[in-house]
């Protein structure tokens, strides 16, 4: 998404599982990456930063909220049932490719224990691997379909490919065959995404993204955003689905997608956390 919108955009390479000095001190309990940072404001979830590119760039294409209501539920079965179905459906060797590709050899078995508690919640895996397997299938086939132009969107990219894009590059690497076998159009709608890349990317460091937002000011809260009762109250905001870990802080600002919490830290002073509503819950604390 930030290729396509040619916004330049810095990296930090995050552990693979916690802790992750990068992010731990600015938003405390959340533990899901990516998280996206403008200064001193922390935006958690992919569906917010989706929403901050969107604004940034005015492509109202790319925001996840306000689109059509077909396409509101296509996005949300994707963030769930597809979402788990591409997890637990995963051949036993392609699990081993991934893991000997992307984690150190001795740091296997942490890893493996993490995601096992990650996964803890028996609710949100499908009930057997042949469910998770005939739920992926049925998403390949449901996007084959759709693609009647260039892009789930028509003819340029919107917030259904970007969305649906990424769990395919997933699974690609895995079993390539069996993700587009008589699928001719999907192959064709991934090599797509593929080609815009990555956009304008300079990597820097931990310590960096603690100095920026220790130099910067949190955005502004608009007074439209002050309205809720529980402003002023400190609380707890946390996924439901997965890594259920919350953030806590002083509620400054909420409107109908997301909260705002106010967070005092000792290495960058005051930032602003931003957390959806979608599939997130508030409790008061104080």
């Amino acid at each position: 998404m930030l290729g396509y919108t040619g916004i330049s955009w810095s990296s930090v390479q995050a552990p693979l599982t916690p802790p992750r000095p990068s992010i731990d001190p600015l938003v405390g309990g959340y533990r899901r990456i990516p998280v996206a940072q403008k200064g001193a404001d922390v935006f958690c979830d992919t569906i917010l930063i989706a929403e901050e590119i969107a604004r940034l760039s005015e492509n109202p294409q790319l925001s996840p909220y306000g689109q059509s209501e077909d396409l509101t539920a296509f996005l949300q079965e994707l963030e769930t049932d597809v979402f788990f179905a591409c997890v637990a459906s995963i051949p036993v060797l392609g699990v081993i490719k991934a893991l000997l590709q992307q984690v150190p050899l001795q740091a296997i078995p942490g890893y493996l224990q993490d995601k096992k508690k990650l996964m803890s919640d028996k609710h949100l895996i499908p009930t057997t691997r042949e469910d998770a397997k005939a739920t992926w299938q049925r998403f390949l086939d449901q996007l084959e379909s759709r693609l009647t132009s260039d892009f789930l969107h028509g003819y340029t990219p919107g917030i259904a490919d970007f969305s649906a894009v990424h769990m395919v590059w997933f699974r690609e690497k895995m079993d390539r065959q069996q993700v587009f076998k008589g699928r001719r159009l999907l192959r064709n709608w991934f090599h797509r995404m593929a080609a815009i890349g990555h956009g304008y990317r300079t990597n820097i460091t931990t310590e960096d993204t603690l100095q920026i937002a220790a130099h910067a000011d949190p955005r502004k809260i608009s007074e439209q955003m002050k309205r809720s009762a529980l402003i002023g109250a400190t609380v707890a905001v946390g996924p439901t689905d997965y890594a259920t870990q919350a953030t806590h802080g002083e509620l400054i600002g909420e409107d109908e997608n997301r909260w705002i919490l106010a967070r005092d830290t000792q290495v960058a002073g005051r930032v602003h956390v931003h957390l959806p509503k979608r599939r997130f819950a508030l409790t008061r604390l104080a």
